[in-house]
């Protein structure tokens, strides 16, 4: 509960923040910046390192986060572990965060509409003049993904023909689709096993093929008793 009102604090101050916006900075002082560990080719989930420098000296609760580039409210930023608060030290430099890209967060699609990295500190903390020369943020782009479709294993299914009593097999053809997942930055790709959506999804699939199995069960220990009565009365 805690973490998600700090994310939803952050997420305000960076909501402040629509684009690369530097105005009002003070000549003595360098523009601020952030540095971002990869920019393109980011995958849903994928980790990044960011940094920034030239902001005011000692300034606290600079939001940095991930949001999309037109923001209006929290809602336009990523809360999930993409969203963080940080100070900058007596050079202005902030330390280096861990944010959790996600490609699809507040109901936004980073394919669709363009995303950034910004940072920011809450209009309520200071002047508007020190919000506006505390401002910063980075582009970023997702990877397209895409797929390529490879060949499973074919399984194949014995029967013994009850006449003859001859053996006959058959296969079925079947095919898996391993997620690509586009290349990186680093020029990696993913890896060649299908792509899990989420942990706990094993179990509902076992419960279904179960509950599948069960009922025409019950169905036949159900009918079986009134068909023994029938065969009875006809003695």
């Amino acid at each position: 509960m805690v973490r998600r009102s700090l994310a939803l604090a952050a997420a305000a101050g960076i909501a402040m923040t629509a684009t690369v916006v530097l105005v009002d900075a003070s000549p003595a002082l360098a523009a601020p910046t952030l540095k971002v560990s990869k920019t393109t080719g980011l995958k849903d989930g994928e980790q990044v390192t960011v940094s920034g420098t030239g902001f005011t000296k000692n300034l606290q609760q600079i939001a940095i986060g991930q949001c999309i580039k037109d923001v209006k409210g929290p809602a336009d930023c990523n809360l999930s572990g993409g969203s963080q608060f940080t100070n900058a030290d007596g050079t202005g430099k902030t330390p280096t965060l861990t944010l959790k890209m996600s490609k699809s967060f507040g109901g936004h699609d980073c394919a669709k509409v363009a995303c950034v990295i910004a940072a920011q500190i809450l209009p309520s903390s200071a002047p508007e003049e020190t919000v506006n020369a505390n401002r910063a943020a980075v582009a970023i782009t997702f990877t397209t993904g895409g797929g390529t479709a490879t060949k499973a294993p074919t399984p194949t299914a014995t029967t013994k023909s009850p006449s003859a009593g001859s053996t006959t097999t058959s296969s079925s053809a079947s095919s898996s689709t391993t997620a690509a997942g586009g290349t990186g930055g680093d020029g990696s790709t993913s890896g060649d096993a299908l792509a899990k959506t989420g942990p706990g999804l094993e179990w509902a699939t076992v419960v279904l093929i179960g509950g599948g199995l069960l009922l025409p069960g019950l169905g036949l220990i159900a009918v079986l008793p009134a068909r023994r009565r029938r065969m009875a009365s006809f003695h």
